[in-house]
């Protein structure tokens, strides 16, 4: 099986080999990493160090050394079995990071100083540290059954189409008894999923949920607030809902210099709309022209307000190069005073600008 794992990371470099001179045109570095970044998610001071490993072939035809390895932090400690590549040969640098009092992003970087290189290659161990509260009580002090949670929501933040996202949430079992994920009886919808780190839980003490958001399962955009139920198995089991706040995105890839006149591009009229001074006892109506200033043709995704107050019509969703048409939004105040703004944002096809935002301004008397 070992073996098996080698010749498999042999092939993933040498294809990589393969890519880089093709795209490139430049001899290849004799040291060739298997990736230089490792991301390790979130870790617990009381779990004690973290461990990755970063793999690397000598493509050259000479024996590599390396001399040095420095690291940027004490909390980093290196470790590696040979010091000598010869040709084709795989070796591996493992990297130790041991969580500190201080919480947060974490980025760490490894620099590998070689016969070939002596300014060194550049490898990264980056993720997040989560450190031991003082009081945990106080700390995780909003509950669902016998786990306590930091908040009493959980946002996921942006997620965009080409990929899941993933976040680590950190909570406290407070029960006596360990707890598990009940995995016969998840509930979830087909875009969430949720597993538990370590899979059992010991009592008192902390555990992490990875909970994976793929926005292409889920096949819609804009702002969602949801619900998400589960069950743990602790001599019984015990139901745990959770609210997620997920802003989803359509993905769109980086446009070329070269290809930016050869794209659908959505223009606005307004994006900044003052109302000025309105009565509550007022429905106002106000159209924005939306134009395809681009040579393909213009797909509206979706338009959405943040507010039931505000409706809109929109007579077609698709528009060709050069075409026009009135996006017309009704506003009703009533039992609304004071400074307000509203928002229409529009999701589109154009890859510059896929999400718009439309700020609706007045002051209510």
């Amino acid at each position: 099986m070992k073996n098996i794992g080698l010749a498999l990371i042999i092939i993933s470099l040498t294809i990589c080999v393969g890519f880089a001179v093709k795209a490139q045109g430049l001899a290849p570095s004799p040291l060739l990493w298997e990736r230089q970044e490792a991301k390790l998610g979130s870790v617990m001071e009381e779990h004690g160090k973290v461990s990755t490993e970063f793999f690397v072939v000598n493509n050259g035809i000479s024996p590599v050394i390396i001399e040095e390895v420095i690291t940027d932090c004490g909390c980093t400690t290196i470790d590696f079995a040979s010091d000598t590549l010869e040709q084709n040969q795989i070796g591996s640098i493992k990297v130790d990071y041991q969580p500190t009092s201080f919480g947060g992003a974490f980025k760490k970087k490894v620099v590998v100083k070689t016969n070939i290189n002596p300014t060194g290659d550049t490898l990264y161990v980056e993720g997040y540290n989560i450190p031991y509260p003082d009081n945990v009580a106080s700390y995780y002090d909003y509950r669902k059954g016998n786990l306590g949670f930091r908040f009493s929501s959980i946002n996921m933040g942006e997620v965009f189409t080409n990929q899941p996202k993933v976040k680590y949430v950190d909570f406290y079992n407070f029960k006596d008894l360990p707890i598990t994920l009940d995995e016969q009886e998840m509930k979830l919808p087909d875009h969430i999923k949720v597993n538990m780190i370590p899979a059992i839980v010991p009592a008192k003490s902390r555990g992490l949920l990875a909970i994976q958001y793929d926005a292409v399962a889920k096949a819609d955009l804009g702002f969602f607030d949801e619900s998400v139920a589960f069950n743990i198995e602790s001599n019984g089991n015990e139901a745990i809902e959770l609210r997620l706040l997920t802003t989803i995105h359509e993905y769109f890839a980086p446009v070329l210099k070269s290809e930016v006149n050869n794209i659908p591009k959505l223009a606005i009229s307004e994006v900044d709309v003052d109302l000025n001074k309105i009565s509550s006892k007022e429905i106002i109506s106000k159209s924005i022209v939306l134009t395809n200033i681009g040579s393909k043709p213009v797909n509206i995704r979706k338009v959405v307000t943040n507010c039931d107050c505000m409706v809109y019509d929109l007579p077609t969703k698709d528009l060709q190069p050069g075409e026009k048409t009135d996006l017309t939004f009704t506003f009703d105040p009533k039992g609304r005073l004071g400074i307000d703004h509203k928002m229409i944002t529009i999701f589109s096809n154009d890859p510059l600008n896929p999400t718009r935002t439309i700020v609706v301004k007045s002051r209510i008397d």
